[in-house]
């Protein structure tokens, strides 16, 4: 009895891929860490359109209080989260696609984004990340470095709320192509030929008319004369 329901389940299983996601704070003036892993991506593409659902690794709020003491406090607006995906089978950091925001808006962020895109066959190929909310002008908040009031540690908060999105590859239309015109043996555009006004056209009939109007016998007209010693 246990088995139908297994088998049932299994081209569910079998349509599912699991993808690794990581993720580090790159600072420009240090030596880039190498990528943690921040948790897994469980990609079904059984339905249409395909879905994605994230569980976050065991170590995942853990490694934002790491982020935040080894990051330099000064110049913090050129420090990036990154965050990468792990193609299957492939162990070269250095090969995977990164998306990266302002490590800064880390300090502020309720909500993230994660969009996967897949290629023609199905296969992921990138990522998008984004968090929220942003200052419109992308900035980072100006920290205080007055002497009497002391500048307050980073604190990196593990953002919770996340949203993944799924987005197949996706064509243009194509163009709609038109005959070119006809060019004369000179290579120059053939100029249509202008239409005729109402006259050109049909002057021929016009003339028909008016000679069979002209031509047309009139009807006697009677004498008056006539008609008055008829009348006697």
């Amino acid at each position: 009895m246990l088995i139908l329901p297994f088998l049932l389940a299994l081209p569910l299983v079998l349509a599912a891929d699991t993808l690794r996601l990581h993720h580090r704070i790159y600072h420009p003036s240090a030596e880039p860490p190498p990528f943690t892993e921040r948790g897994a991506l469980t990609l079904s593409q059984s339905r249409s359109p395909p879905s994605a659902s994230l569980v976050h690794s065991e170590t995942f709020k853990n490694d934002f209080q790491q982020f935040a003491s080894s990051i330099p406090t000064e110049n913090l607006d050129l420090a990036l989260y990154q965050v990468a995906l792990q193609r299957e089978g492939d162990q070269d950091q250095s090969s995977w696609h990164i998306s990266a925001v302002k490590a800064c808006h880390l300090l502020h962020a309720t909500s993230e984004s994660i969009t996967l895109h897949l290629s023609a066959d199905g296969v992921p190929f990138a990522i998008d990340y984004f968090v929220d909310p942003v200052p419109h002008d992308g900035s980072c908040a100006k920290r205080s470095r007055s002497k009497k009031v002391a500048v307050k540690p980073l604190n990196f908060k593990p953002v919770v709320n996340s949203t993944v999105l799924v987005r197949p590859v996706t064509f243009p239309p194509l163009p709609q192509l038109r005959t070119p015109p006809p060019l004369t043996q000179e290579g120059k555009p053939v100029e249509p030929v202008p239409e005729k006004s109402f006259l050109q056209k049909y002057w021929i009939y016009i003339v028909v008319a008016i000679a069979a109007l002209a031509l047309s016998p009139t009807p006697p007209e009677e004498e008056n004369g006539g008609r008055t010693a008829a009348q006697r």
